[in-house]
């Protein structure tokens, strides 16, 4: 190929020049989108974006970081996507409740398969609304009053694998893998009247899929065209599908809840779960109707959708908060001290119930301290369905609008000594203090975590029966807690 009639090139190396220099001129025209926004940005790595301080660093401490540097908002990169980080509270309520009819939908970073579009917390607009409003009733205080005797039976279990653990390793033992198979077990119990024995099976395969389906592969081909090309990959989403569960995990779920439903079905005992609300909500395919006129009703997909969310969710994010809060117990002892007194004073040996658990005020200090310090997501974000002014911030349709609990949690202009553990900020004389949208553990607004009520139950319900049982202390290894029976 005859270039300006200076040289000749063959015609597959004019082709290598001509897509390098798209890359190019694409690269720059995507990573100074918040330039030409005049929204400030670090200095990002040609393609790669922030990827490689993400890697080195983790999301959490390069926002904090990032919003130390840059202020209440600033653009980052992942790859050629960008994302704009909000960490002011009044344009987060905007955007949460104010004006939630513009911020309905999760911001996407892949392409997700019909499939998922069916879970509650990744539907979008009505079929979202649909669902939520259809679930709801599920995670009430008077349905919560009868999940106790699911969580104690469960606890008894947890208990036995505890006192087994504690007369093989009474130096001291990894207590994730237990509270894990515990969760597991609960969600399954309280959410579906199954009992799986995750606890006792350590190759229990609903662990095993678990742990798959929440391991994500950022280096999968798909995902790194969706980041570095997000343009292409969003004008042709069923090219690029991505299933961030692997097939057999998926299949083995999917079977899972297939069984859950037809058991049910044929089932006369009176459940109050999760999946019995599902069941008489469900439509057949041939009643169902575009979403835009749907109230009410559940297909067959949006069932198993959802159940295979449940049981994922209800097994790895409240097994994050035990275990935090048994480590921040172990660490702090006077903390612990506190809260054992109070549990003595308050329940003594008394059955745990949904009202004396939650009447429970340190109880609640002590969670809420632990989730502030640990919070459950690192980034939570919102889609602009519309071009939008918010206090002077300029936002454009479609983008991706994040704010972080690793920021918000950690900003010394709401909290003091942000980096220290303690509970009393949240005691009744302190809690009104606290800015509501820089606190942020379940979320916000009409889409916060529809499960909260559920995981503060079994949290708490889990560490007082644990302390009225043991004492929980460090090892030499910081992040394992060992577990002694109080004789």
């Amino acid at each position: 190929m005859d270039i300006l009639g200076l040289f000749d090139l063959p015609r597959w190396a004019a082709t290598i020049v001509f897509f390098l220099l798209t890359v190019c001129l694409y690269t720059w025209y995507k990573q100074s989108y918040f330039k030409r926004m005049g929204i400030k940005q670090r200095k990002t790595l040609f393609f790669l974006g922030d990827m490689v301080d993400i890697v080195k660093k983790g999301i959490g401490y390069l926002d904090l970081q990032d919003y130390k540097k840059y202020g209440k908002t600033f653009g980052t990169y992942t790859g050629n996507r960008p994302t704009l980080v909000i960490s002011d509270p009044e344009i987060i309520k905007q955007i949460t409740v104010k004006q939630f009819d513009k911020f309905t939908n999760r911001s996407q970073m892949i392409n997700l398969p019909e499939f998922w579009k069916s879970a509650v917390s990744l539907a979008e607009g009505h079929t979202w609304r649909n669902i939520r409003h259809t679930l709801s009733p599920t995670f009430t205080s008077g349905k919560m009053r009868h999940m106790g005797p699911y969580l104690q039976r469960c606890l008894d279990v947890f208990h036995e694998v505890l006192d087994k653990k504690i007369q093989e390793c009474p130096e001291g033992f990894d207590i994730d893998s237990a509270v894990r198979g515990y969760t597991m077990d609960v969600i399954c119990s309280t959410g579906f009247g199954t009992e799986v024995s995750a606890q006792t099976d350590p190759d229990n395969p609903f662990n095993k899929h678990a742990k798959a389906a929440l391991t994500f592969n950022p280096v999968s081909p798909t995902f790194l065209f969706l980041v570095f090309f997000p343009d292409i990959a969003g004008a042709f989403p069923k090219l690029f599908p991505t299933n961030f569960v692997p097939k057999d995990s998926l299949d083995f779920f999917i079977d899972a809840s297939k069984s859950f439903i037809a058991e049910r079905k044929n089932s006369s005992s009176k459940h109050r779960d999760l999946l019995q609300l599902m069941v008489n909500a469900q439509i057949g395919e041939d009643e169902k109707t575009p979403n835009e006129t749907r109230t009410q009703g559940l297909t067959d997909t949006e069932i198993i959708a959802n159940s295979i969310v449940f049981m994922l969710a209800g097994f790895d994010t409240t097994a994050s908060t035990i275990a935090w809060m048994l480590y921040e117990l172990a660490m702090n002892p006077d903390a612990q001290e506190k809260l054992i007194n109070s549990i003595d004073q308050e329940i003594g040996e008394s059955k745990l119930s949904y009202d004396n658990v939650f009447n429970m005020r340190y109880m609640d200090m002590v969670m809420s301290e632990t989730l502030r310090v640990h919070p459950i997501v690192q980034r939570i974000n919102r889609d602009a369905s519309e071009d939008i002014e918010i206090n002077g911030l300029k936002i454009k349709k479609g983008m991706d609008c994040t704010y972080c609990p690793s920021i918000l949690h950690f900003a010394e202009e709401y909290w003091d000594e942000p980096n220290k553990f303690d509970p009393e900020r949240f005691s009744p004389e302190n809690k009104d203090r606290i800015n509501e949208y820089a606190y942020m553990p379940f979320g916000l607004g009409p889409r916060n975590c529809i499960g909260m009520r559920l995981a503060q139950l079994e949290v708490k319900m889990t560490i007082i029966s644990l302390l009225q049982k043991y004492r929980i202390h460090k090892t030499d290894q910081l992040q394992v807690c060992t577990l002694c029976i109080v004789l």
